[in-house]
């Protein structure tokens, strides 16, 4: 079976893989997931890269930098 995955981001091709994928339903299955992590990672940095800078952060920081104390175990 031939897979083709074609990313693109705002139009501009960020990735094309084509593989030929065989074997069992299990061996095609356990190919295909691991080649869509590596796409769905490659994505994610051309989407970061896409964004001009200054870049927004991912997330809001905390108000308080505090930490938060522990009680140690008896």
């Amino acid at each position: 079976m031939k897979v083709e995955i074609t990313v693109k981001v705002d139009g501009k091709l960020v990735k094309q893989h084509v593989e030929e994928v065989g074997g069992t339903l299990e061996q095609m299955e356990e190919t295909i997931h691991a080649l869509s992590k590596t796409v769905a990672g490659d994505t994610l940095q051309a989407s970061v890269d896409a964004v001009d800078a200054p870049r927004p952060l991912f997330r809001k920081p905390e108000a308080s930098c505090d930490t938060k104390g522990t009680s140690a175990a008896p």
